[in-house]
């Protein structure tokens, strides 16, 4: 996987298969994420439903898998040598839009595995189609104690298993404990949500159009983030 990763490219002759396909993909995933946000503004709400499923389980495979075989992710290969323009522009103009797409893709991925299971919990099935229900929406403090016991023992089991069993290193360790930090801080996010957007479908209708602006941001940055490495300043 690694060795194809690193062919050339079809989208830009400087280009890798890697970063060509981790592109097409981004492109993809957006478009199905606007898709699916057009059908809740049209009030389908099972389409909406269905299309958001499936992405983001595509998307989290997807992740999973290129994370797998680039260990380090888009840049791991490039590093600095991947980028063929001036020094002026890699500290001004790349390392900035690098960090920005960065901090975007973490605050989208934390957003969409929030507004899946919000979605869940906000709607009901109305005479076989899923609509989002009035009311408020709340976490019970027993369930959200029972949750983040769970989620820290869970991390606890697989951090005696890296390093017992699998004698994992330390970033290997790091890594999966960022990884269980993330569900948990998607877990806290609802406590602190709830108080200022007590109603679930309008929570949701909110926060979706904010989580949908970050995805447009997400496509955005990483467009540019490609065109700098790869067509405007590859390495000669």
């Amino acid at each position: 996987m690694k060795e194809i990763l690193e062919q050339p490219g079809f989208l830009a002759s400087s280009g890798t298969m890697g970063a060509d396909v981790s592109y097409l993909l981004a492109l993809v995933f957006t478009l199905l994420f606007l898709v699916a946000w057009r059908f809740a503004k049209k009030s389908e709400g099972t389409k909406h439903h269905k299309l958001i499923l499936v992405s983001m389980v595509s998307m989290v495979i997807y992740f999973v898998a290129y994370y797998y075989a680039r260990q380090l992710g888009v840049l791991s290969f490039e590093g600095k040598e991947g980028f063929g323009g001036p020094q002026e522009v890699y500290d001004n103009v790349f390392i900035p839009t690098l960090t920005t797409h960065l901090v975007l893709v973490t605050l989208g991925l934390i957003m969409a595995f929030y507004m899946l299971i919000e979605g869940f919990r906000a709607s009901e099935k109305v005479n076989g189609e899923y609509a989002l229900k009035a009311g408020d929406l709340k976490v019970s403090a027993k369930t959200f104690k029972i949750v983040m016991l769970t989620i820290i023992a869970l991390w606890g089991v697989n951090q005696i298993f890296l390093t017992a069993v699998r004698h994992a290193s330390m970033g290997v360790s790091i890594a999966w404990a960022l990884i269980f930090g993330t569900v948990a801080l998607v877990v806290s996010i609802e406590k602190g949500i709830e108080k200022l957007l007590p109603d679930g479908a309008r929570r949701h209708r909110i926060l979706g159009r904010g989580t949908m602006i970050i995805f447009g941001l997400i496509l955005i940055t990483s467009t540019a983030t490609y065109l700098m490495l790869y067509v405007i300043y590859p390495v000669k």
